[in-house]
């Protein structure tokens, strides 16, 4: 595929929109993409059989869901920084071990957000402000819960079922 053409159609307050013009036999296509920053996310276990997961009210959707706590990387914080603030900023904690689940493009098809997803345990009270407009409400909930609900489809969030999945699969059966 070759661009033709890039033209900027949205900037907003956290991601871009562009609209591109490719080149790829038998013609032209157009394809709407969204620019967005990188992202991390925590799995936060509390000793060894429950987790702290948060809930919040998502715009976009209307309703609050559960999900594990999640953000953007600031312009020169590492993955693994981000997600420790991110948890202090959330669950008003700090992971004292840190491991690394793995990289994923959420949206591949649209957009260019790529998140790094994180589990972290041995927690300890650590605490920064959360970042203004956000109603963050933290749920204690037992992993064997917490897999009956991604089950039941409880857990509607993708990052949160990718780390669930990850523990329940690779972490639980040691």
């Amino acid at each position: 595929m070759k661009i033709i053409k890039r033209e900027l159609k949205y900037k907003g307050l956290i991601f871009k929109v562009w609209r591109e013009e490719y080149q790829e036999d038998p013609g032209l296509f157009l394809r709407d993409i969204v620019e967005f920053p990188e992202t991390c996310a925590i799995l936060p276990l509390l000793d060894g059989d429950t987790a702290i997961l948060i809930s919040q009210y998502r715009f976009p959707l209307r309703k609050e869901i559960l999900e594990i706590p999640a953000g953007k990387i600031d312009p020169g914080e590492s993955p693994e920084e981000a997600a420790q603030r991110e948890l202090m900023e959330e669950v008003k904690m700090r992971a004292e071990k840190l491991s690394k689940i793995g990289t994923f493009y959420l949206t591949p098809g649209y957009s260019t957000e790529r998140i790094h997803i994180f589990w972290g345990a041995d927690l300890r009270s650590a605490e920064l402000p959360a970042d203004a407009g956000e109603q963050i409400k933290t749920h204690r909930i037992p992993l064997n819960k917490l897999k009956e609900m991604m089950i039941t489809g409880e857990i509607e969030d993708a990052k949160t079922y990718i780390a669930l999945l990850h523990y329940f699969n690779f972490i639980e059966k040691r």
